[in-house]
């Protein structure tokens, strides 16, 4: 089993199609796999390209776990854009041509600037995407275009709140009206669920988050950050962080590097798991013309604490829903 990786040098896509010329980073992971199993001839195989917006551990597992979980898909085709729209174009231009050439049958992207640039071109090309952060989907695309586990649920995130701190009854969510309001009927519902009460706490600007944060900390017993660049910044995560821990506050990020800051959890996508999912489901495509179901399922995250923050934080305790991996950070 391999996977075929590409990449833009001088312009020019270069393309690995035997092993010798996987990318270093990727060479000893997938070792063990070149021998095993047999990867499908190329005239057997489906065109199956991952592009991604800048690779990362993350990326590189999903692609890894695609490969192995979808044999009408190998070798999978992974392209980097290094974080830069001008070689995103010039990926573009090189899969155009490849599907001229009828090699081109299903795209996944990762992260939000490889999505929108691939979906803009590709409308009538089955894509799945993922990594990113907010619904991605274009009425005008025509394609299978899926999310696959685009965000956890917040129902999952109150959830594992709730399992970390099981004695906790409010639950507070400080960020700007704009990003508050496409959640609010979700985290009401999701609250309902679980018999917790939520709270909504609006700031309008970076300055307005210490008088939101204090207000918030009176009243509620944890606080749920959803992704909003007015609310949680540079210039207000080291007050955050010392606001939420002087009082004990259980706290839940989106991200894996809040959760390195001192955020107390995040729930993240598991990338192995989430990869064999994604793997099988192309391959269920491929085989029936059905698009996958249930994609948001809670085996697909983990859990992810801060195990200082944790220890300053004495209502919490390090598990996790059925199903989900708690990981230490």
């Amino acid at each position: 089993m391999r996977i075929e990786t590409g990449k833009i040098s001088n312009g020019s896509m270069v393309m690995g199609k035997k092993a010798a010329f996987l990318l270093a980073y990727v060479l000893h992971a997938f070792a063990s796999f070149l021998v095993a199993g047999g990867a499908a001839t190329k005239a057997s195989a489906a065109g199956v390209y991952i592009i991604d917006t800048d690779k990362h551990a993350d990326s590189l597992t999903i692609a890894q776990a695609v490969n192995s979980n979808c044999a009408l898909c190998r070798p999978v085709k992974y392209m980097d854009m290094t974080k830069s729209f001008a070689v995103g174009r010039q990926i573009v231009e090189e899969l155009k041509s490849r599907q001229s050439a009828g090699e081109v049958d299903f795209l996944v992207t990762l992260g939000m600037p490889a999505t929108r640039i691939i979906a803009d071109e590709f409308r009538n090309t089955p894509i799945f995407y993922s990594l990113t952060n907010r619904e991605a989907r274009d009425p005008k695309n025509t394609a299978p275009f899926v999310d696959f586990a685009l965000r956890p649920p917040l129902a999952l995130q109150l959830e594992a709140l709730r399992t970390m701190a099981p004695d906790i009854k409010n639950v507070g969510f400080l960020a700007t009206r704009q990003e508050l309001e496409p959640f609010k009927a979700e985290a009401s519902e999701a609250a309902k669920k679980y018999g917790l009460q939520i709270k909504f706490y609006y700031v309008e600007h970076s300055y307005d988050v210490p008088t939101g944060l204090r207000t918030a900390i009176q009243e509620m017993d944890a606080l749920l950050f959803i992704r909003d660049r007015v609310a949680v910044n540079a210039d207000t995560i080291n007050y955050i962080l010392q606001l939420t821990l002087e009082n004990q506050i259980p706290t839940m990020g989106y991200t894996g590097s809040l959760v390195r800051r001192g955020i107390l959890s995040a729930v993240m996508p598991d990338s192995e798991k989430l990869g064999e999912a994604l793997g099988k489901a192309i391959q269920a495509y491929l085989s029936t013309g059905v698009l996958p179901t249930g994609l948001n399922d809670p085996s697909l995250y983990q859990l992810h604490i801060n195990t200082a923050a944790m220890k300053q934080t004495p209502s919490v305790k390090a598990q996790a829903p059925n199903g989900m991996k708690v990981v230490m950070r």
